[in-house]
């Protein structure tokens, strides 16, 4: 994979090391000259890594003190989780977060998702469902692929959020979208081939609905597809819990 640029490889270390209580609110950074030292980067990266994490509001720049560790649950904006998922060649089966915040992510999407369908869903035409169809069938056609599904199903969400054709919601989408193929990732990962076919089938038939129904029945549809997520977060909470559980006693 090739490799991050140098300020990104700076902001994704410490991102990592704040979300991990190792830099704890409050902490002051080593000066520059050392950081750009121990980080291997020219102070020119390293400068505008900083930069970058000061207007995320995860660290204080005090010109002639130092720098500072902001607490990133009182202002860190959506950037700081989309760096925390920037770096995608751990290996698989290590999860870049603790199954805490990948619950809490699945949480977000089974609210959001839903939504979106609610905002595509007053300008569906039959060329956006037939579109809509299409990649469902192409997940049927690569089920033995599970990377090929992962970019599918991204694929799939983005565009829905197209369709709605709202600026805030596919900007979200946009910046979210490290966070959404790890969890994607993780729920490929619970299923068997058989259960993943299941899910498509479930989508395609969702989607034929909005064919024939009325705008109050197709929010009555979408309801029903958000108790479908809230079922997987189910299973999704019963396989993070367990393994973390596993490695706590180890």
């Amino acid at each position: 994979m090739e490799e991050l640029p140098a300020h990104e490889r700076v902001m994704s270390i410490l991102v990592k090391q704040i979300f991990s209580r190792q830099l704890k609110p409050g902490d002051k950074l080593p000066p520059e000259r050392q950081l750009a030292k121990d980080f291997q980067v020219d102070r020119a990266s390293l400068r505008i890594a900083l930069k970058h994490m000061e207007m995320m509001n995860v660290l204080t720049i005090r010109h002639g003190d130092g720098i500072y560790v902001r607490d990133y649950m009182k202002g860190a904006s959506i950037d700081f989780l989309r760096i925390l998922f920037l770096q995608t060649e751990t290996p698989d089966g290590e999860w870049l977060a603790d199954p805490y915040i990948l619950d809490e992510i699945w949480e977000f999407w089974v609210f959001f998702l839903p939504e979106m369908l609610k905002l595509a869903a007053k300008r569906f035409t039959p060329r956006d469902i037939k579109t809509m169809l299409d990649i469902f069938d192409e997940e049927l056609a690569n089920l033995h692929d599970r990377n090929h599904l992962i970019a599918l199903e991204l694929k799939s969400q983005e565009t829905i959020a197209e369709i709605g054709r709202n600026i805030v919601v596919i900007l979200i989408t946009h910046t979210c979208r490290p966070l959404r193929q790890k969890m994607i990732e993780i729920f490929f990962s619970s299923l068997d081939e058989e259960r993943i076919k299941n899910h498509i089938e479930i989508k395609k038939e969702l989607m034929r609905s909005y064919m024939t129904l009325d705008a109050k029945d197709s929010l009555a549809v979408i309801e029903q597809y958000r108790e479908i997520l809230n079922n997987n977060r189910v299973s999704l909470r019963k396989l993070l819990f367990n393994d973390s559980d596993k490695e706590a006693k180890v």
